[in-house]
């Protein structure tokens, strides 16, 4: 009986003294890192062994952090030293201790950003600001193979050496290798299961204006309340599709003031607000998308489409501007503010890939922006507003109104919503 006891206590310390050395196998490991060059965009590839870790993006002044959680750094400090080239100014992987790893990305000068996590690996794309409107779109894969808009510019593997030091000189070899780009399969991504309890989150999408106040409208009559109502079904149908529940503050052609749409989504409890309208400009040839998250500016443009959509009917119940100053003063300092302008870009980015590549068009990518819109105001979850199009284009109001286009878009916008819940796509600026 004692001899029996005695093995069972041997055969435990065992398995004890081997746990460690198992869970260590189990971490991820990032085990490559490379820099190419595609026109004005440099894109940073971090290949791991394993499963990559959920994204966790943090800017620090010119730096952009990626913290990696229970993840093995097997590369050099300086994995691309001699080939950090503006606004790149260095790149680092650090064992930061307690199971966690970064990898730290410091830039010159303002610089865009866009960072996407894939099955293998993590891709980061940067460019100085301004000089890449697309730089999250189309996503795209990488498969060895030539392609003269793609340049390797060096690869780092797993670290063999005990010691690494870093090479005397800094000046670039020549490139080692090309590759091409592959636009991703038009699948749809899916909200992760192990991310959210069943049956979260809740998006509540906002179809724009209704009853009667028309919002805007086509040359042709097309008005922006029976647009906006079409978009917003489609977005219904393509979130339950990816697996998140959404429900919609109108289903039918009837007024709401700007308070009650917020007042709806808080009441349902929704982790998201989103508003579907249509744009208008008085230069007929303007097109394209824009994504508007709650805040002040000074850009004329903006001011005069948040007027409009603030005020298109009586009964609103807008404050007055000394009142809405007061309330985005006091956003700036909320989480909110910065969630929504993540979302705001993942949708921008999101919705001009789809169009581009499911249609062949070169659709207008007028970008993210803060603009004072009321009816995002009372939210207590983060907030955006999504202009889909000019209707004061005749030929994108055409577009607009066909189903093909509408489901494109819609699908697009849903995508985005996965891409945020699902932390694997970010899109932002240092």
């Amino acid at each position: 009986m004692y001899r029996l006891a005695a093995l069972v206590v041997a055969a435990v310390a065992q398995v004890a003294a081997v746990s460690p050395a198992i869970a260590a196998l189990a971490r991820p490991v990032l085990n490559s890192a490379r820099i190419e060059r595609r026109g004005p965009t440099f894109e940073l590839h971090f290949e791991f062994d394993g499963a990559v870790p959920r994204l966790d993006l943090r800017a620090h002044g010119n730096q952009l952090w990626i913290e990696l959680a229970r993840t093995h750094v097997a590369i050099p400090p300086r994995p691309l030293f001699g080939y950090e080239v503006a606004p790149i100014v260095s790149v680092r992987a650090i064992e930061a201790g307690a199971g966690k790893s970064r990898i730290v990305v410091e830039v010159i000068g303002k610089a865009d950003y866009a960072v996407a996590r894939l099955p293998h690996e993590i891709v980061l794309r940067i460019a100085s600001a301004g000089a890449d409107p697309n730089i999250a779109a189309p996503i795209v894969v990488h498969k060895d193979a030539p392609h003269p808009g793609r340049q390797m510019l060096a690869r780092s593997e797993v670290q063999t050496a005990p010691h690494y030091v870093e090479p005397a000189s800094t000046h670039p070899r020549p490139s080692q290798g090309i590759v091409e780009p592959v636009i991703a399969s038009p699948a749809s991504p899916v909200l992760a299961s192990t991310e959210h309890q069943a049956g979260h989150p809740l998006v509540m999408i906002d179809p724009g204006h209704g009853g009667y106040d028309p919002g805007t409208q086509s040359s042709s009559g097309v008005l922006e309340k029976d647009l906006a109502l079409q978009i917003a079904t489609r977005l219904k149908s393509a979130l339950e599709e990816r697996g998140i529940r959404a429900e919609v503050t109108r289903s039918s052609d009837v007024f709401l003031s700007l308070p009650e749409r917020t007042r709806i989504a808080n009441r349902a409890g929704a982790d998201l607000f989103v508003s579907i309208h249509l744009n208008s400009s008085p230069n007929t040839d303007t097109t394209g998308i824009e994504v508007y998250y709650l805040n002040n500016t000074t850009d004329r443009a903006t001011i005069r489409l948040a007027r409009i959509e603030n005020g298109g009917a009586d009964g609103y119940g807008a404050p007055d501007a000394s009142n809405l100053n007061y309330i985005l003063t006091d956003l700036r300092q909320n989480y909110k503010a910065s969630e929504a302008a993540s979302l705001a870009k993942v949708i921008d980015a999101q919705t001009v890939a789809d169009l581009d590549a499911g249609l062949g068009l070169n659709v207008n990518a007028l970008g993210a922006k803060m603009g004072p819109f009321y009816v995002l105001v009372g939210a207590h979850m983060p907030a955006v507003l999504v202009e889909c199009g000019f209707l004061s284009n005749p030929g994108e109001a055409r577009r607009m109104e066909g189903a093909g286009y509408q489901d494109l878009l819609a699908g697009a916008i849903a995508s985005a919503v996965v891409h945020y819940f699902n932390a694997d796509l970010a899109v932002g600026n240092l």
